[in-house]
């Protein structure tokens, strides 16, 4: 048995098939905007304006010279341990730092993490964390003092 097709099928089957197209626009337009967490940085406009001020800072730090490494490592009881050694260009240490920091995630900033570290040797920084889940972190550490030190890395967190 077979219909014949009517202005009033075609009718019907058109509608379905776009009711069917903008039912699903609708639901991912709703999912998207419900999980959008907006801009990275809390005030993009007043980063914006003082960007000569961190273009300055990192024309200091060039003067100074500092160099800085970052690593990161498992420990057995599952914590992060988190290391930045600091040096002048004559090897030496600099003396009076207090680098504190943040482990961010890229995807996430829900699950970025504050990083106080404590000077465990001359110009050796550590601290660790727990509950760190394995992946792509990025730390980025600065000094608390006058001196303009800021020193960042991509990480694999194991």
């Amino acid at each position: 048995m077979t219909r014949k097709l009517t202005g009033r099928g075609v009718l019907l089957v058109l509608a379905g098939f776009f009711g069917m197209i903008i039912t699903t626009n609708v639901v991912f337009i709703a999912a998207a905007v419900h999980t959008f967490r907006g801009e990275d940085e809390a005030k993009p406009y007043l980063q914006g304006i003082e960007y000569n001020h961190t273009l300055a800072r990192r024309a200091e730090q060039a003067r100074l010279g500092w160099r800085a490494s970052i690593g990161d490592q498992r420990l057995a009881s599952g914590a992060v341990l988190l290391t930045v050694d600091v040096s002048q260009p004559d090897g030496k240490a600099p003396k009076g730092l207090s680098l504190a920091g943040e482990l961010r995630h890229p995807a996430d900033e829900h699950r970025d993490r504050t990083l106080h570290f404590v000077e465990t040797a001359p110009g050796h920084f550590e601290t660790q964390l727990r509950d760190v889940t394995p992946g792509r972190w990025e730390m980025v550490v600065s000094n608390n003092r006058t001196e303009p030190f800021r020193t960042e890395r991509r990480l694999w967190v194991p």
